[in-house]
C-alpha cells in the first residue's frame, strides 16, 4: 500500500516514463510521415513536425528521473551510460545504411539536364578511349555557329567539328569503373556510396575532435542535411568530392605512418581530380600529416613528401586533360578563370551562402564558429585540429566567394566539402561549452541541440520535395527511349534541356534550340528535311515561352500552337515539323531501370 507524497511519486514515475516513451514514438512517427491533418467534431487537429513531441519526451524523462531515489538514479545513470556506450558506435553505420537505402529507393537512374548527362556520357567516352565526339556532318550545315548549335548540354565545341566534355574527369572516371563492373546502373551508384562514406568519415573526424558522441551526433547531422541528401540522389560530383576530402583529412590525422600519408595524398588527389577548383584544400591534410609527423617522429618531411608525391599525379592528369581538350593546362571546361571569377561577385555570394545555410540547416550550424573559443578539453591536440578545420571550412567558402553567383538554395552543393566539418565543430562547441556542468547537462544539451537541428533539416527536406528527384528525372530517359524507338536513326531533334539525354537514350542527333540563330529556324528545318528525315521539336513547358520569343519572326514558331504528337506527364511535348496529325497525342510511357 502506497500512501502520502512518497507513494504518489513512486506511482507517478512509471506514468511519466510511459509518457516519455509515447512522446518519443510519436516524434519518430511524425518525422517519418511528415505529420497529419484531421477534423474531429468540427475542430482541426494537425501536427507537422516531431520536434515538440521530442522535447516533451525529454521533459517527461527528466521529471521522472528527478523523482527517483538517489540510489535508483545511480542505477539509471549506469544503465544509460552503458547503453550509450554500446549504442554510439552504431549510430553512424545505421544512418549511413538508411541514407543508402533512401538513395537507392528515391534517387535518379537517368542522366538528364546538363551535369548528370555530362558526367555519365563522359564516363562512356573514357571507356572508348576517345574523349572527343566527332560530328563531321556539321561541315555541310549552312547556318552560323553550326558547331555550337549541335553541342548538347555538358559539352563544348572543339576543332575539326568535334565536341569535348566541359566537366572535370574525376567523377566520370569513377563512373566508368562502376559502369564497367555494374553495367548501365553503375554510374548511379557512385553518389549514394559516397554519401554513406561521408557519414561514416564524419563520425571518425568527430571522434578525433572530442570523442565518439561528437562523431555520432555530427554523423546524424550529415545524414539529414537537405543539401547533402539532395546531391546524394543525383549523379553529381559534390558528394564524391566531399567524401574524398574527408577521407584525406581522416587519414592525415591518424598516427603518423608512410601508408597513411600516401593514402591521404591519393584521397586528396582524387578530390582534386573530381573538383579541381578546390585544389587549395590539399594544404590542410598536408599540414595535418606534417604536424603529426613532427609531433611523433620529429621529421615532418619524411611524411609530407610521400603525401605530395601521391597527390601530384592527379594534378598532372587534370592539367593533361585541360591541355588536351581545351588548349591550356590552366583552362577548364568552364572557360578561362577570368570569366568565372570576379571581385564583383563577392557581395552576392557573401549574402547568399550564409542565408541558404540558415534556411536549410537552421541557425544551429553556426555554432561551429565558437569551436575555437572553448577550452582545449581532454585532448590538447584537439585545439590544433579545431583550428585546422575552421581554416579548412573558410577556404572551401573562399573558393566560391568570387565565383559566378547562383540563384537557388541547393547551390549550397558547392560547399558540401565544408559541411561535415561544420557539423563536427557545432556539436563539439555545444559538447565542450557545457562540460563544466557535468556529463548529464552535457549529454542533454547535445541531444536537444541535435534534435532541433534534425527537426529543422527534415522539415526543410520535406518542404522542398527532395525525394521526388528520382521520379522527376526519369522523364529524360522516358522521352529519349520513346524517340529512339519511333524515329529513324538519322532524325535530328531540335531541343534544349533534352539535348543530351536524347542522344544518350535515343541515339539521335540534337540541335540546341537555345543556340540556333533566331533568324534561321525556318531555313534550318528546310535544310534538315532536304538532308534526311523531318526533324522533331521537343520542349518542356517552361521552354515554350522562350521558344516563342526567340523565334517570333519565324513561321515555324507556330509548331508549338499545334497539338503535340506525344506528351510526357512531366510536361514534355513532342512536335512534328510535318503536317498536322489528327487525334489525341500519344502518351510517352514511363520506363524503369538505367538502360
Amino acid at each position: 500500500m502506497m500512501d502520502g507524497p512518497r507513494g504518489q511519486e513512486r506511482a507517478g514515475r512509471p506514468i511519466l516514463f510511459a509518457l516519455a516513451l509515447a512522446a518519443a514514438i510519436g516524434a519518430a512517427a511524425l518525422a517519418i510521415s511528415g505529420g497529419f491533418y484531421v477534423r474531429m467534431l468540427g475542430f482541426r487537429v494537425s501536427s507537422h513536425g516531431g520536434l515538440r513531441p521530442a522535447l516533451f519526451s525529454v521533459l517527461f524523462a527528466i521529471i521522472a528521473y528527478r523523482r527517483m531515489p538517489v540510489w535508483q538514479q545511480g542505477t539509471v545513470e549506469r544503465q544509460v551510460t552503458d547503453g550509450g556506450r554500446r549504442l554510439l558506435p552504431w549510430i553512424a553505420p545505421v544512418a549511413a545504411a538508411l541514407v543508402l537505402g533512401l538513395c537507392f529507393g528515391y534517387g535518379t537512374r537517368a542522366a538528364g539536364g546538363s551535369d548528370s548527362y555530362g558526367y555519365v556520357s563522359q564516363a562512356r567516352l573514357w571507356l572508348t578511349g576517345d574523349l572527343r565526339v566527332h560530328q563531321d556532318f556539321v561541315a555541310s550545315v549552312p547556318w552560323p555557329n553550326a558547331d555550337r548549335s549541335f553541342t548538347p548540354l555538358g559539352y563544348r565545341p572543339a576543332e575539326r567539328h568535334t565536341l569535348v566534355p566541359s566537366y572535370a574527369p574525376g567523377l566520370p572516371l569513377l563512373m566508368a569503373l562502376f559502369l564497367k563492373v555494374g553495367g548501365s546502373c553503375g554510374p548511379f551508384v557512385v553518389s549514394p556510396l559516397s554519401s554513406a562514406l561521408l557519414i561514416l568519415l564524419t563520425a571518425v573526424l568527430g571522434s578525433y575532435v572530442s570523442g565518439r558522441a561528437t562523431g555520432a551526433l555530427a554523423a546524424l547531422l550529415t545524414a539529414t542535411s537537405p543539401t547533402i541528401l539532395m546531391m546524394s540522389l543525383w549523379p553529381m560530383s559534390d558528394v564524391p568530392a566531399a567524401a574524398f576530402w574527408m577521407l584525406s583529412l581522416v587519414l592525415a590525422w591518424q598516427r603518423s605512418s608512410f601508408t597513411a600519408a600516401v593514402l591521404s595524398g591519393i584521397s586528396a588527389g582524387m578530390a582534386i581530380l573530381i573538383r579541381p577548383n578546390l585544389a587549395p584544400l590539399a594544404v590542410f591534410p598536408g599540414g595535418m600529416v606534417a604536424w603529426r609527423a613532427a609531433a611523433e617522429t620529429g621529421a615532418p618531411a619524411q611524411r609530407l613528401m610521400p603525401f605530395a608525391l601521391a597527390c601530384v599525379p592527379f594534378v598532372v592528369l587534370v592539367a593533361w586533360v585541360n591541355h588536351n581538350l581545351y588548349g591550356s593546362f590552366l583552362t577548364s571546361g568552364y572557360g578561362e578563370a577570368s570569366s568565372i571569377y570576379h571581385w564583383q561577385n563577392l557581395w552576392a555570394n557573401l549574402h547568399r551562402y550564409p542565408r541558404w545555410l540558415w534556411e536549410s540547416q537552421g541557425p544551429y550550424v553556426f555554432a561551429s564558429l565558437f569551436a575555437v573559443a572553448i577550452p582545449p578539453g581532454p585532448k590538447p591536440e584537439s585545439r590544433f585540429l579545431r583550428w585546422i578545420l575552421i581554416a579548412y571550412i573558410a577556404t572551401v567558402f573562399g573558393c566560391y566567394l568570387f565565383y559566378r553567383p547562383f540563384d537557388d538554395w541547393w547551390y549550397l552543393r558547392c560547399v558540401i566539402p565544408a559541411m561535415p566539418a561544420m557539423f563536427v565543430l557545432s556539436i563539439d562547441a555545444i559538447w565542450q561549452g557545457v562540460r563544466r556542468f557535468g556529463w548529464r547537462v552535457q549529454g542533454m544539451t547535445a541531444a536537444i541541440f541535435t534534435a532541433l537541428s534534425l527537426s529543422h533539416a527534415i522539415g526543410y527536406t520535406r518542404l522542398h520535395a527532395v525525394f521526388d528527384i528520382g521520379d522527376g528525372e526519369q522523364k529524360y530517359a522516358d522521352v529519349g527511349r520513346y524517340l529512339g524507338r519511333d524515329l529513324p536513326p538519322e532524325t535530328v531533334v531540335i531541343t534544349g534541356l533534352h539535348s543530351g539525354s536524347i542522344r544518350l537514350y535515343g541515339h539521335l542527333r540534337t540541335l540546341r534550340v537555345d543556340l540556333l540563330d533566331g533568324a534561321w529556324l525556318d531555313r534550318a528545318i528546310d535544310h534538315l528535311k532536304s538532308e534526311g528525315p523531318s526533324p522533331y521539336l521537343v520542349l518542356e513547358g517552361s521552354e515554350i515561352p522562350n521558344f516563342r520569343e526567340r523565334f517570333a519572326n519565324q513561321k515555324a514558331v507556330t509548331l508549338v500552337d499545334r497539338p503535340a504528337v506525344a506528351v510526357h506527364s512531366r510536361h514534355v511535348y513532342v512536335y512534328s515539323t510535318d503536317s498536322l496529325r489528327s487525334g489525341d497525342p500519344e502518351i510517352i510511357p514511363h520506363t524503369a531501370g538505367c538502360k
